[in-house]
């Protein structure tokens, strides 16, 4: 099983789904939503709160190896309960 960090998730996947995922990450851009304030609006001459962006990912993702007993365990423990 291969565990993937995407944003502030993991994710566990067989290695055969984790690979299919990968090569539809490598082909990724990031998009952003950039607020602006008030006073920034005022300052730049902007009418919307919002502007748009699309650009490369460079950021990349992180990607570890969970053995068959890890996950068996981790899955029989299921989710955890919070206090």
């Amino acid at each position: 099983m291969i565990v993937v960090d995407i944003g502030y998730r993991k994710i566990i996947l067989p290695k055969e789904q984790a690979m299919m995922l990968v090569e539809c990450l490598e082909a990724s851009e990031t998009y952003e939503e950039k607020y602006w304030s008030d006073s920034e609006r005022r300052e730049r001459g902007m009418d919307g709160s919002y502007t748009y962006h699309v650009y490369t990912n460079d950021n990349g993702y992180k990607m570890h190896i969970v053995s068959d007993e890890l996950y068996a365990m981790a899955k029989l423990a299921g989710k955890p309960v919070k206090d």
